[in-house]
């Protein structure tokens, strides 16, 4: 169980840290240097940051005067070195490689981008905000679940050892990345920060993360689990 008194003290690390760096009169300088100094009652943000409930964040941000973007990304950097730990103790419980569905086990955020792993290419997904992984198959939507090899695509430029992995059921997507061996929480983050072009290529082709999703049954294969396909 997360303590607010120990996010708290992140959180102002964390803004400490972008308010010095940040450009100065910006929003999201604002928001550093109040969530740096400010007494802010963190308790009802934790549930919201981690169910990714953007309404709540933003409402909070109104009363607080401060951007709803800047904020929300504050707090996921201050919630960061909790989930990682998490992420450490589930891993001696349970075999995380063995999760069937499509967000992450941990902390059900989707996944950021797929590592393609050692020679075999085994693709893994893996969540930027836990740094969990789970080895997930090639023809294998993670949002919808099509397993139709029809509507499933790949955005990349010929030679390039990055691609983007596209769904025309859903209109998701997930970047994927070659890998001798899964990537550690930190270079994983930044993983993702360098691969921000493929994100920009997927958004002009009409492609989103997630896709339109139904989280219930988020991952499953739709050949098993829609019977029109029996």
């Amino acid at each position: 169980m997360l303590d607010p008194e120990e996010v708290r003290g992140e959180l102002q690390r964390v803004a400490g840290n972008l308010a010095e760096t940040a450009e100065p009169r910006t929003a999201g300088h604002r928001t550093a240097e109040v969530l740096a100094t400010a007494p802010i009652d963190l308790a009802p943000l934790l549930g919201p940051v981690l169910d990714g409930d953007r309404g709540a964040i933003e409402r909070e941000a109104f009363r607080l005067q401060l951007d709803p973007a800047a904020l929300g990304q504050v707090l996921d950097l201050a919630l960061q070195p909790f989930l990682w730990q998490a992420m450490a103790q589930l891993a001696t419980l349970t075999d995380i490689d063995r999760w069937d569905r499509g967000y992450c086990p941990v902390c059900g955020a989707w996944p950021a981008l797929a590592e393609l792993v050692g020679p075999e290419k085994k693709r893994t997904l893996r969540c930027v905000r836990c740094a969990a992984g789970w080895t997930w198959a090639v023809l294998l939507c993670p949002y919808c679940g099509s397993d139709d090899h029809r509507r499933l695509g790949v955005l990349m430029e010929e030679g390039s050892p990055e691609r983007v992995d596209v769904c025309d059921e859903c209109h998701g997507y997930v970047k994927a990345v070659a890998s001798y061996t899964p990537s550690s929480p930190a270079k994983l983050v930044a993983e993702d920060v360098a691969t921000a072009d493929l994100d920009l290529v997927a958004a002009e082709a009409g492609y989103k993360r997630p896709g339109d999703v139904d989280v219930t049954t988020a991952g499953i294969p739709r050949s098993r689990s829609d019977p029109r396909s029996d």
